[in-house]
């Protein structure tokens, strides 16, 4: 019977792959926030902390813009067993459903700009590959650093890698609170982080950011407080 479920589980989280990670496909959190989607491996994203890189297919993509200079706080919780709403990247209702079957042990990384629309390991123009995958790597997204992939219209991107996240264990959430980034857009990437995992499985995530803006007269005035401390501490030393 245990292996009629773990085949099941297996299956699903294949279907859900098939369907939902068609290259690479951000969920943009500036239109749902929190958002909720599919998972369909329990170890994506420990495998792209590993030196032979994950493939992209294996996490979700999230985005958010900052307008401004910014104190953000990042959350990622595991969904739990349930039924869930699926929403299009824009955070559309698209009227469907996803189960999600399993509790998932959850990593995040945190990059600076975003990979070109529908990037994937095997963009290419007319046979030729656009940004290869390196001899006996599985893919391109890469947990713990920078990350470049292409499409097949030949636009290349690299996102700079800024932190990762995996403190919790399975079925916890895992957070970021109040680091500081400038104006910009940003790629937060989410998956399984289980180093032992069984790999496809049917699993869940919900994202979400809140930011809070930092005005630039707060900084000017540390900067101008900092200075004025190096001025002090150079007149006594004097």
């Amino acid at each position: 019977m245990k292996k009629i479920i773990s085949s099941v589980v297996v299956f699903v989280g294949l279907l859900l792959g098939s369907q939902a990670y068609a290259h690479v496909g951000y969920r943009n959190l500036d239109n749902l926030n929190p958002f909720v989607a599919a998972v369909g491996y329990d170890n994506g994203w420990y495998q792209g902390t590993q030196p032979t890189l994950a493939n992209s297919h294996d996490v979700r993509w999230y985005s958010f813009t900052l307008e401004q200079d910014s104190l953000v706080s990042i959350s990622v919780e595991n969904a739990g067993v349930g039924t869930y709403t699926t929403y299009n990247s824009a955070g559309v209702d698209t009227g469907n459903t996803f189960p999600v079957l399993a509790d998932l042990d959850v990593g995040f990384s945190l990059y600076k700009g975003l990979v070109p629309p529908s990037a994937y390991e095997g963009a290419n123009i007319d046979g030729e590959p656009v940004w290869p995958v390196a001899d006996g790597n599985n893919g391109l997204f890469n947990a713990v650093g920078d990350t470049t992939m292409g499409n097949n219209s030949g636009v290349i991107n690299t996102i700079e890698f800024i932190t990762a996240v995996n403190d919790n264990g399975v079925g916890a959430t895992e957070s970021l609170s109040n680091i500081f980034l400038l104006a910009g857009v940003y790629s937060l990437v989410v998956g399984g982080a289980a180093a032992d995992g069984v790999g496809g499985g049917a699993y869940g995530v919900i994202a979400s950011v809140q930011p809070v803006p930092v005005p630039a007269a707060v900084w000017l005035m540390g900067s101008a407080l900092v200075g004025l401390i190096g001025m002090r501490k150079r007149a006594i030393a004097a």
